[in-house]
């Protein structure tokens, strides 16, 4: 399939369920499609949390969210009739897209069954090796990445190849920016600091991700002796971790008002740098061209860290000639020290203080 073969009411049809960090690095794979297809259909099968991440038109005409809390095992087993309503009504709209072509970034089960149950005749996914649980048995147009530790952004964009899809430009087409009063206010206050966001906590199925408390404390006491701002950000859950390490440190710096996914986003944009694991928060710095000092411990940097000059990635569990380490090990964050991560600060907020980055076009 080429791009001249498709209709201006053909329907490309996105399959990226969540987590946040993953939408965000699909971002790119959209902006190509919407440069290639200028007239085509696109929708986009997503999860509430992420949702509004994703921009409107021109860039996506159908938004499907996936009902995540109605599918999951607990419902399905209490409540199996009305998961099955909330599954169909899921089904009934992507089909009455239409779509020509589904595009299987996730490579899970769930997401190709959702493909195949949209009747899209044309199947993108990645090979057996490159996807997870048996989902290259439900699509039927399959791309092998050309490399087996490809940075999700380049094995994104491979796997529009079947449909003549080439370019290797990185945009972000987020939604435009609506000013939070909150943000607004708070960046205002702290217009005369160097402003570092320090993001400790992760997802609580990966918690291996997480840089322990005692040496986040430790950071932000250092980085305010050195004359920056620590600004401790948080998500669902993650209050009282930050409010602990707040209090480790004696109050070096503060806890950052609740936030929103687009209020986070606002926020991160109008800092110096960015601090953090392998989280959605941390992909959502760097696609805003913040520079960011990412910790790795067992995920694998080349896969998932952040692309450009101006970032470090912290991993010291991959280097050279020392055993791969264990996915979910969460020993190999321990490896990385305090002093190796404010070093990194100071290297990246020099460096944004000179060249200041604009944001990604959106």
């Amino acid at each position: 399939m080429r791009p001249g073969q498709f209709d201006p009411t053909d329907g490309i049809l996105i399959l990226r369920l969540g987590a946040v960090g993953d939408v965000i690095r699909t971002l790119p794979a959209l902006a190509a499609l919407r440069k290639a297809f200028p007239h085509a259909r696109i929708g986009w099968i997503v999860e509430p949390g992420s949702m509004t991440l994703l921009p409107g038109k021109p860039w996506i005409d159908d938004v499907f969210v996936f009902p995540r809390t109605a599918l999951s095992a607990r419902t399905l087993s209490r409540r199996p009739l009305r998961s099955l309503q909330h599954l169909n009504s899921l089904v009934s709209l992507t089909r009455k897209f239409e779509p020509a072509v589904s595009l299987d970034f996730q490579g899970s089960a769930k997401s190709s069954l959702l493909a195949r149950l949209s009747t899209s005749p044309c199947r993108i996914g990645y090979s057996r090796d490159a996807s997870r649980e048996g989902s290259s048995l439900l699509n039927n147009c399959l791309v092998t990445p050309s490399e087996a530790r490809l940075n999700r952004i380049w094995k994104n964009l491979e796997l529009l190849a079947p449909l003549g899809i080439s370019d290797r430009s990185v945009e972000f087409p987020f939604p435009a920016r609506q000013a939070s009063g909150k943000v607004s206010d708070l960046l205002r206050s702290l217009a005369r600091s160097t402003v570092v966001a320090v993001h400790p906590g992760t997802s609580h199925r990966q918690s291996h991700k997480r840089w322990p408390e005692d040496r986040f404390a430790m950071l932000v006491l250092r980085l305010r002796d050195l004359g920056l701002f620590p600004i401790l950000t948080w998500g669902p859950g993650e209050e009282d971790m930050v409010r602990r390490i707040l209090e480790k440190a004696s109050g070096g710096g503060m806890v950052a008002p609740p936030l929103s996914l687009l209020e986070m986003r606002e926020f991160l944009a109008g800092c110096r740098c960015f601090v953090g694991g392998d989280t959605g928060p941390m992909h959502l710095a760097w696609a805003q061209r913040i520079p960011v000092v990412a910790l790795f411990g067992s995920t694998d940097p080349v896969v998932n860290g952040p692309l450009g000059p101006e970032h470090r990635i912290l991993a010291p569990a991959w280097r050279a000639g020392h055993p791969v380490p264990s996915r979910g090990d969460a020993t190999a964050m321990q490896e990385i020290s305090v002093e190796d991560v404010v070093r990194s600060v100071l290297e990246v907020a020099v460096l944004h203080s000179a060249h200041p980055s604009q944001a990604c076009p959106c």
